[in-house]
């Protein structure tokens, strides 16, 4: 199949049109569409009817003639009737940068919590275009239920979607209670997470088929030069120096998502706020790694993750551009893959930072503190309780990020 892609950029826009047009030519090759024009606009703001000037909707029925064209593919999210007018105007199936997302994650997706969130987000997204969609999606739902009186074909299909957006709503949410517990019961166990994130194709599941490599592990994860290889997080427990820890490979993080996947996006990822230690994984072979870098701390930001340990790798610096990302004040490694340029040091801060996430403690925690206990016994390995006159004693393992709120009650630190 032949595109075409379309992009307009503006005064406003925080994104290289060049770098997010080529990013929207590799997520179009994902799909084996392959690109055979590309047209840009500076603009004030987008067309609020066309999305572009008339000027360009004629440049492009040219080059539709020219490069026989199947499909025009648009940079930005499209309203209903953006949407319907450049159909109406070019005569071809028009998708736009969300869609092609959708689409990509639909095809990606392997477990049944990711399936679901892509289901959920696709359905939030088909909802005010069922009409408009129809050359590119098979129509929802008008099979499944008997029409009732005067009731028109959209108006099943609406009804039905709206059903299926609820129920899956509802199943997210119980997938998610057991994830959380999960996680809860590991932390309980006092095993470090260390979790690898970054931009999507920066290297992530490559670095974490050399740690599993180092660690003696056989498994490997799937690592494609390809954006959004697998969208599955995966989890392994590492042992390295009789040290344990859970190691995290989550998905990729990409620029301009779609606004329904926002939502279950950061959903998925907000396993990232319970690890001890994260590693964000950057490209500096990537003329744009600052502006990669940025969408990444905005995530961890909006993830309240910002303040959790970090390692920056400076990943593929076998093949560094001249000037590659200065991050001020933060610990940062030169990294590679290929060579393993300083695969050692990368393990040896690992063990430093989990080395660190927690320490034994003597308590004297006073009746009236009955949330206090409930955090502790929940968040710490207990190994010796008993009760005082004056308050319950206990004898703990502790994770550091806690200790601020028992800090007055510690005896150590009183007698001290």
């Amino acid at each position: 199949m032949n595109a075409i892609l379309v992009g307009v950029t503006t005064k406003y826009d925080k994104y290289d049109i060049t770098y997010s047009l080529n990013e929207l030519e590799a997520l179009a090759h994902v799909l084996d569409i392959d690109t055979k024009f590309k047209i840009t606009q500076n603009l004030e703001s987008p067309n609020n009817k066309t999305y572009i000037g008339s000027g360009k909707i004629n440049e492009i029925i040219i080059a539709i003639n020219a490069y026989d064209i199947d499909l025009i593919i648009f940079n930005d999210e499209l309203t209903p009737s953006q949407l319907k007018n450049l159909e109406y105007a070019l005569k071809k199936d028009v998708i736009d940068r969300s869609y092609l997302i959708l689409k990509i994650f639909e095809m990606k997706a392997k477990t049944k919590q990711a399936s679901l969130e892509i289901k959920l987000a696709k359905d939030i997204y088909l909802l005010p275009r069922l009409e408009l969609i129809k050359g590119q999606e098979s129509r929802i739902g008008g099979r499944l239920y008997n029409k009732g009186a005067g009731e028109t074909q959209k108006e099943l299909d609406r009804r039905h979607l709206i059903s299926e957006i609820k129920k899956i709503s509802n199943e997210l949410i119980n997938i998610k209670k057991m994830k959380t517990e999960q996680i809860k019961r590991r932390k309980k166990n006092e095993i470090p997470i260390v979790s690898l994130v970054g931009y999507t194709n920066s290297g992530k599941s490559t670095t974490m088929n050399t740690i599993l490599k180092y660690s003696g592990r056989a498994e490997e994860v799937l690592a494609k030069d390809q954006l959004f290889a697998t969208l599955d997080t995966k989890n392994f427990k590492i042992k390295i120096k009789n040290k344990e820890f859970i190691l995290t490979d989550t998905i990729g993080f990409i620029s301009k998502l779609p606004h329904g996947l926002i939502n279950s996006f950061y959903q998925t990822l907000e396993e990232i706020k319970y690890s001890d230690l994260i590693i964000v994984v950057l490209d500096s072979s990537s003329e744009y790694i600052k502006m990669q870098y940025n969408v990444v701390m905005n995530v961890l930001n909006m993830l309240e993750a910002s303040d959790i340990p970090t390692i920056f790798l400076l990943n593929k610096w076998d093949n560094t551009i001249s000037e590659s990302l200065d991050i001020i004040g933060k610990k940062t490694i030169k990294f590679s893959n290929k060579n393993q340029l300083n695969l050692d040091l990368l393990m040896t801060e690992i063990l430093s930072e989990i080395s660190q996430t927690s320490f034994n403690a003597r308590l004297l925690i006073p009746y009236d503190k009955g949330k206090l206990v409930n955090i502790l016994e929940e968040n710490s390995i207990i190994y010796k309780k008993e009760f005082y006159d004056n308050g319950t004693y206990f004898e703990v393992e502790m994770p550091s990020k806690i200790y601020s709120l028992f800090k007055d009650y510690d005896l150590d630190d009183l007698v001290s």
